[in-house]
């Protein structure tokens, strides 16, 4: 989602080229990745913000109009008759979302101008700023006192809070200064003060600003954190489509089964959940598959290369040089291979979008309705310490934008499906939930780790033992002279060589598939849900159990975040020794 902010009085000398301004930009984002669809996030205002949605249109690009009232009232907000016509055409094309009136107040109070009216337009401000991944902000400089000016808006997406607001300090974490704020500021005068910061009298590009970072307009490039957000989103997309069949026949699905219909908010979030859960899966198949394929490789080669010195025949020890020098390529194709398709990157990637998707559907399922500000707060450790997983949060920009601005998702006992499916039952026979696949997940990995644990024991007692068969073979020999026979000993060498060498590549083998991590994260996440169990059943009142769905939705978040950013660097090299 690209954003729009500016003023509504342009001059008509500056706007052809405002509108080239604009157009280089979209144009550039658009031509980067054309299997990403760009959508234009504006509250259709008379000015920059109905400009840029008409070049957005001409380009062929998606038009989100985030109105604060309806379009009627907003059409008649609008002066101009040419404005008027520039609205219409915008409006049967956009994709419309109506920003709902505040609690307690008449949406007949919003007609008229007035504090109600400016808060209604300042909180459709916020929104293009908090859900847009890049703002283009057409506007003087200058600092205003309008409640719903562009200098508000600009100024919440910098720091997350307008200046005086006091509300808005603690959610300033969301949008702050060491996040991604990108802008891409285009100065120009307005009709009323036909003057800019900075003193310049002409449209002005400043181009990309984020934080203390200021790059120069479209034309010389994007950001690389920008390129990278959209290259990982156009990953999905691409691989949603080449998987798109295999994900419809074994995706497993979070819409519970129903006589009532569905409400769309939750048939979007359903889709989108199984499109990346079965993508999580399929990926990390994939990487483990080739993890075992690799640590195979290392034993063959561990054999082939202590058999060197045992081949006395010139054609065998050629053969066994070119069988060596095979394992050495297959080990390199393997890791460029596993590089080139970033098995292990999808995996992480994917599963922690299946999770947050996870979280956003039973949290509406049940009847949690996130409040405007603050949603998925774990989103600014994650780009904190990755920007790679930007992605992750724009994506659930979008969701959370049409979650919060649909109409909720009523659904019959909604929230004892929410209860049944998501926390469940940890019985072994008829259990449901995370509860269940926890507990169940824990003991099968704790049961393959106890196998994997003895098998590590046994080739550490028989290198032992073969050890001590050597050392009391060369005491006997120093004490009696009774040598062992040198074919013997030849091969009692070797095999302990092979059995330590094998000893060490599978406990390497098990430090990388990080099973023993994985078990105490499952651990971790039954006592979580667990505790929440308790709690739900100890709770008097219905909002109470939904702050304790909310809660254990950010604890499930956050433990998901720490787990991807721990494993994140993990990937599978050639035959390094």
């Amino acid at each position: 989602m690209v954003g729009v902010a500016g003023h509504r009085d342009l001059r008509d000398a500056d706007l052809p080229a405002i509108a080239a301004a604009v157009e280089v930009l979209l144009r550039a984002i658009h031509d980067f990745r054309p299997g990403v669809p760009i959508q234009l996030l504006s509250s259709l205002a008379e000015g920059a913000d109905l400009l840029a949605a008409e070049i957005a249109l001409q380009l062929g690009l998606q038009v989100v109009a985030l109105l604060p009232y309806g379009v009627v009232r907003c059409r008649d907000d609008i002066g101009s008759d040419s404005a008027r016509a520039v609205f219409d055409r915008v409006v049967q094309r956009a994709e419309i979302l109506e920003l709902p009136a505040p609690d307690g107040l008449e949406p007949d109070a919003l007609t008229g101008p007035g504090p109600a009216r400016d808060r209604q337009y300042q909180e459709a401000g916020f929104l293009v700023a908090r859900y847009s991944s890049l703002l283009i902000a057409i506007w003087d400089g200058q600092d205003t006192e309008h409640a719903a000016g562009t200098a508000r808006v600009v100024d919440y997406r910098r720091r997350g809070r307008a200046p005086g607001d006091a509300a808005g300090a603690a959610f300033n974490d969301l949008l702050s200064a060491a996040d991604n704020d990108w802008t891409y500021e285009i100065r120009c005068a307005r009709q009323s003060t036909d003057s800019v910061a900075g003193g310049a009298q002409v449209p002005e590009v400043i181009g990309f600003i984020c934080g203390d970072q200021r790059l120069g307009g479209a034309d010389e490039g994007l950001p690389a954190e920008l390129m990278t957000l959209i290259s990982r989103t156009a990953d999905f997309n691409e691989d949603v489509a080449a998987y798109g069949g295999r994900i419809s026949a074994g995706g497993h699905r979070l819409a519970p089964p129903s006589p009532y219909r569905i409400p769309e908010a939750l048939l979007y979030v359903d889709r989108l959940f199984v499109a990346a859960d079965w993508l999580g899966v399929h990926f990390g198949r994939c990487f483990t598959r080739a993890l075992r394929a690799r640590y195979t490789l290392w034993a063959i080669l561990a054999l082939l290369l202590l058999g060197l010195d045992r081949q006395t025949d010139q054609g065998a020890g050629l053969a066994n040089i070119l069988v060596v020098l095979l394992v050495f390529t297959t080990g390199w194709f393997l890791a460029f291979w596993a590089h080139r398709r970033s098995w292990h990157r999808r995996f992480l990637n994917y599963r922690g979008l299946a999770e947050a998707l996870r979280v956003d559907f039973y949290c509406e399922l049940a009847g949690v309705r996130a409040r405007t500000r603050g949603e998925f707060s774990h989103e600014s450790f994650l780009q904190r310490q990755d920007v790679e997983l930007e992605w992750i949060r724009a994506a659930m920009r979008a969701v959370s934008l049409r979650r919060a601005l649909y109409p909720r998702a009523v659904l019959p006992s909604g929230f004892e499906h929410a209860y049944a499916a998501w926390i469940g039952d940890p019985d072994p026979v008829n259990g449901s939930g995370q509860l269940h696949y926890y507990r169940q997940r824990a003991r099968a990995l704790e049961r393959r780790q106890s196998i994997a644990e003895r098998i590590s024991a046994t080739l550490l007692i028989t290198g032992l033992g073969l050890g001590i068969v050597l050392a009391a073979a060369a005491i006997l020999s120093l004490v009696s002279g009774l040598r062992m026979g040198s074919h013997l000993r030849e091969n009692l060498v070797l095999a302990l060589a092979l059995v330590s060498i094998y000893g060490a590549i599978f406990e390497i083998y098990l430090g990388e598939k990080a099973d023993r991590a994985l078990i105490r994260q499952y651990h971790y996440m039954e006592s979580l849900f667990s505790i929440a169990a308790r709690e739900l059943a100890s709770a008097r009142s219905l909002p109470a159990k939904l702050e304790i769905l909310r809660s254990l939705g950010h604890a499930c978040l956050a433990e998901h975040a720490q787990w991807i950013l721990a494993h994140r660097d993990k990937r599978i090299d050639g035959l390094r020794w």
